[in-house]
């Protein structure tokens, strides 16, 4: 048998198809990349993470303008000048007044204001922290998933290789009248079908790496190197452990509980709205002398208003229960998502036990077996004692068993990062 100008022996043809079923290692080349980089890229310059940065500076100013007095006031007139002769010596009341006022609100006032802001200024804070880890665990799966789908594409290519050779053999010897056409057209079709998967592998690949260049915040057609190897991993935790680190570290929960803290400072500030505010005002008026030449004396006037909050009914009672309302919102949002976490963590465990032991039974049984039974049915088909049929299902076999490996090592890392992101830290 030829192709090209290569003869294939049986020897080189069950090589071949050994081939396919067992694909060769990349050779070393460019040193893997790792995940770590991508997380560091773009932490360091993700426009949503410097949007935020930028809220809280802004929250830091607010907190010093919220305690801050208002500016006071400067008033300077003439009063009780006579309209008939516009003189400003004629009357005895007539004079040339310059005065200064400044508000004061009830004490503990500016007080809360700051606090309610440094509040929603520790809100942001871990909000900023929320970003960071949910940026971090979308980038570690897009990593994992990535590198799974190299994997595939990896075995799938070889195996295409060699498939094509296998084609052409079957064609071959269909053409000199020792082969059967249901032979020639189930390689074809074997073939076909592993040009498909292998197209959508190398989109989904594409699409991947835009994904991954894009969240590190670098240029999207930018080439993404070599990925590190993806093991097989368990974590060290139980559920109670994995909860305990989810209360203690969570972003999320330490800024639904920053909410919560800062609808107390609310209320304070409802409950204050009902107190009077102050304005003391201080004058000083210049006469001139009298007609005759009398000289008069100046004056000082001081005053104190306050507003009288009589309208407690219509605004002070409802601004107290609307913050009252925040705050009972912001402990239910808290249950919610300690609710949510825990069913979450539970269910991430689960999956990952699953995918773990999934893998190895993969590893150490399923793969071997599949090897195993390829051999013998390679051997078989070579001296006629099996069908083409049969031993492209067994070549088959092996090849779908490796893309399921590579696969639930993929889904694996990619709960672990689903898992880091529930507990709000990075689990080892």
């Amino acid at each position: 048998m030829r192709i090209g100008k290569k003869i294939l022996t049986p020897g080189r043809f069950l090589f071949l198809l050994l081939a396919a079923a067992f694909p060769l290692k990349a050779v070393a080349g460019e040193v893997p990349f790792p995940v770590s980089r991508y997380v560091e890229s773009a932490l360091a310059d993700n426009p949503s993470l410097d949007s935020m940065r930028e809220r809280i500076r802004m929250k830091e100013s607010a907190a010093v303008r919220a305690g801050a007095l208002d500016d006071p006031k400067l008033r300077m007139g003439i009063s009780n000048v006579p309209v008939r002769s516009w003189s400003l010596r004629e009357e005895d009341m007539t004079g040339k007044e310059i005065g200064f006022s400044q508000m004061f609100p009830w004490p503990g006032i500016r007080k809360t204001r700051t606090e309610m802001v440094i509040r929603e200024k520790e809100e942001a804070e871990f909000v900023l922290e929320e970003m960071r880890s949910m940026l971090r665990a979308e980038i570690k799966m897009t990593y994992a998933e990535l590198g799974a789908v190299r994997k595939q594409i990896e075995a799938v290519r070889r195996s295409q290789d060699v498939l094509k050779d296998i084609v052409g053999v079957t064609e071959e010897i269909y053409a000199v009248g020792k082969g059967s056409q249901p032979d020639v057209l189930r390689g074809q079709l074997e073939y076909g079908r592993i040009r498909e998967m292998r197209i959508g592998l190398e989109n989904r690949e594409q699409v991947l790496s835009v994904r991954l260049n894009t969240l590190a915040a670098v240029p999207a057609d930018r080439p993404v190197p070599p990925l590190e190897d993806l093991p097989e991993i368990s974590l060290p935790y139980g559920q109670a452990d994995l909860v305990g680190i989810y209360e203690a570290e969570r972003p999320a929960r330490k800024a639904v509980q920053a909410r919560a803290y800062r609808g107390d400072s609310s209320i304070r500030m409802a409950n204050l709205a009902g107190k009077p505010e102050f304005e003391v005002s201080v004058s000083y008026t210049q006469r001139d002398a009298m007609p005759d030449g009398t000289k008069r004396s100046d004056m000082v006037s001081s005053m104190v208003t306050m507003t009288l909050p009589i309208w407690r009914k219509e605004k002070v009672a409802p601004g107290i229960r609307e913050m009252e309302a925040e705050k009972r919102m912001a402990g239910r949002d808290l249950a919610n998502l300690d609710l949510e976490t825990s069913n979450s963590i539970g269910r991430l465990l689960a999956t990952m036990k699953s995918r773990r032991e999934a893998a190895v039974l993969y590893r150490t049984t399923l793969i071997l077996q599949a090897e195993q039974s390829f051999h013998a049915t390679a051997e078989s088909y070579r001296v006629g004692k099996t069908d083409f049929p049969m031993f492209m299902d067994a070549a088959m076999t092996v090849l779908s068993f490796r893309r399921e490996y590579a696969a639930m090592v993929g889904d694996l890392h990619m709960e672990k990062a689903r898992l880091e992101a529930a507990v709000g830290r990075e689990l080892e």
